[in-house]
């Protein structure tokens, strides 16, 4: 069996494949990086073999997958690796919140207005469901470029983290996508009233997810230039 990685083609049997391939998946590096470090490894296990080891003697010297890794990966923390940060679950808890507050909390206060209704107005029944209706569909739209913001902010504090630059990629459109949105809102309101328009423009410039999208954009960026600055360009 032919094992090919970088430039160094080595027959193996397939334990020795599945050990190297164990190796490759427990590194927490880029894959420029990665593949320099399965490229020297295989060289190094061929040269092994030239000295006359066993296969087996080799992968047994070298360790288990996860402690080669190890090693490489704690080499390298400083260079390439950058660690997780904790303030990603900040973004998944302001989401919650969002949700929470126009959606969940509204639906309770509306339950429980209309069941108090209940006798006294007659017809509250379609009333009631067009304005809940009309909230919902609406709020969707409201707060999905705040929802998009925490998705790229959770993104570019943890999983762009543990690759290649272009991991940074995926947030930053996420965030042009909640911003494209929000101008598309605007638009929408230039049919309405001078006045309404206004107003509610107004409103959302200051309650807006749409600075959560331009803030993670921005940091999104920084992150990335500092990838790069790294070494991790890939």
């Amino acid at each position: 069996m032919k094992w090919k990685i970088g430039n160094t083609t080595l027959d193996v049997l397939p334990p020795v494949k599945r050990y190297m391939n164990a190796i490759e998946r427990h590194l927490r590096v880029d894959r420029k990086t990665r593949v320099r470090i399965m490229t020297e490894l295989a060289s190094d296990f061929q040269s092994r073999r030239e000295n006359g080891q066993s296969d087996e003697a080799i992968m047994q010297e070298l360790g288990s997958p996860e402690e080669v890794a190890a090693e490489f990966n704690a080499a390298l923390d400083d260079e390439t690796v950058q660690p997780v940060s904790r303030w990603r679950w900040a973004f998944v808890a302001l989401a919650a919140v969002i949700l929470l507050a126009r959606f969940i909390l509204p639906e309770l206060f509306l339950l429980q207005s209309h069941t108090s209704s209940i006798g006294v107005i007659g017809g509250a029944d379609g009333p009631t469901a067009i304005f809940v209706s009309t909230e919902t569909s609406s709020g969707l739209w409201e707060v999905l470029p705040w929802l998009l913001g925490c998705a790229a902010g959770f993104l570019a504090a943890g999983w762009c983290r543990r690759g290649s630059g272009k991991r940074y990629a995926v947030p930053f459109v996420l965030c042009l996508i909640g911003i494209v949105l929000q101008l598309f809102m605007v638009f929408v309101l230039q049919q309405m009233p001078g006045l309404l328009a206004g107003a509610y423009l107004l409103s959302q410039l200051t309650t807006s997810g749409v600075w959560l999208c331009l803030v993670v954009a921005i940091w999104t960026v920084w992150e990335w230039r500092h990838c790069k600055r790294s070494g991790k360009k890939n």
